[in-house]
This record gives structure tokens, sequence and C-alpha cells, in this order.
């Protein structure tokens, strides 16, 4: 019996071409992850050398996904920084599709907390948008905002104490095209960052986590109480 005897139907013959698109995709996209991830981790490797201490890292479920590093006993103004790299869902091309058109990208988080209280605390996020809607309602007082660069606004508490945001105006300046929320607070942990992993990534890891250690290099960033 010739083996083209029963040859697939319609039916069959579509699902059976998805099957094999959707592998190939995922083997392409698992690949291109682990290209990013390799890429990044290179990137911050060349730059946390700034903050001394020790550095552990690990991988998010898999290298595919991101990756996690914890530095400890780091040097002045910082005590502890955590930073991790999220990566979008390139295995699953109809998920990631998605996600670009949602706007978005592989992110970067930062934690620090610090080695003395911040003198005050403050937001930075899109002026435009929910999380600026839940930040007035958190307290049932409504931040006073000030616009920034890219989109993005200063909230601080009428009620807050001094301290010098200009460093902060400094920052955004440069690299608030990819910031997505800025958060200093004098609760653990006290400076939260999230960055899209987009232009950033055109300069040195070094150089961005430098102008991050500038806000509070003035050695008043820390001033009102030790942590």
């Amino acid at each position: 019996m010739s083996i083209f005897a029963n040859p697939l139907g319609p039916i069959e013959g579509a699902l059976w071409a998805v099957l094999i698109l959707l592998v190939a995709s995922y083997l392409v996209g698992a690949w291109l992850n682990r290209q990013r991830s390799k890429a990044i981790g290179q990137w911050l490797q060349a730059g946390i050398g700034l903050f001394g201490g020790r550095a552990a890292w690990r991988w998010l479920k898999s290298m595919s996904a991101g990756a996690e590093v914890t530095i400890a006993e780091t040097r002045p103004p910082f005590k502890g920084v955590q930073l991790t790299y999220f990566l979008l869902t390139r295995e699953l091309a109809p998920l990631w599709m998605i996600e670009l058109l949602r706007k978005k990208r592989d992110l970067l988080l930062i934690k620090a907390d610090l080695r003395s209280l911040p003198p005050r605390e403050y937001e930075v996020v899109p002026l435009t948008g929910r999380l600026r809607a839940r930040l007035d309602s958190a307290e049932g007082q409504p931040l006073e905002w000030q616009p920034l660069a890219a989109g993005l606004g200063l909230g601080t508490r009428a009620s807050a104490g001094g301290g010098d945001l200009g460093p902060v105006r400094a920052f955004i300046d440069k690299y608030g095209v990819d910031v997505e929320r800025l958060s200093l607070r004098r609760r653990s942990p006290h400076l939260i960052l999230y960055m899209r992993l987009g232009q950033v990534m055109d300069r040195p890891a070094e150089e961005m986590l430098r102008a991050l250690q500038k806000l509070f290099a003035d050695g008043r960033g820390d001033g009102r109480g030790r942590g």
C-alpha cells in the first residue's frame, strides 16, 4: 500500500501546520530570550561593581524568564541592593504580540535600602494613567504634582520634609524615556525603580547606576534618621 494512500485532510493539514509553526516560534523565541538574557546580564555585570559588596545571581524560573542579583554589604549610601530583570514572553508568539501592543518591554526592577532614612518621600510616574490615580487616593490626600521630562510627574506630599529635588530631575532628564516608576520612601525598600530596558542599554550600566547613586550623593539624602 502506498504511504500516500490516505493523505491528510485539509483540517488535519492546517492543524499540523499550526502545530509546527507554534513549535518553531517557541524554539526561536526561547533562543531570542536566552540571547537577550545573556546581553542584559553582561550589561549589568559590567556596572554593579560600583556598589561594592557581595553579589549573588539566580535565574527566575529559567534563563529565558530573567534573572535576579542581590548585592549585600554595599558601599554607602546603600546598605543593600537587588536588581531583577524580566523578559517578554517571546516563546509564545501570540502573547508576545499582545505584550508589544500593550507597549510592554523587557523590564528592570531595582530595589535598594539606604543606610539612613531619606529626608522626604516622592513618586515619579506618568502624569496620565491609573498609577497616579491610585497614589493620589492611597492616603486620602492627593499628591502635589510637578511635570518632568518624558511625560512623567513628580509627586510629593505637602506635609513632607525638605530635601533637594534637583538630582531626581536630572536623573529623569537623562533616563526618563525608559522610567516607569521611581519611588523614594521611608519604609523598606527605600528606593524602587522600574525601567524599560530600551534606550538605557545604549549606555553602560555603570553610568545609569552612578546617576542613580547621585540622588543621594550630597550626604543629605539620608539625613533625617537612622534606618
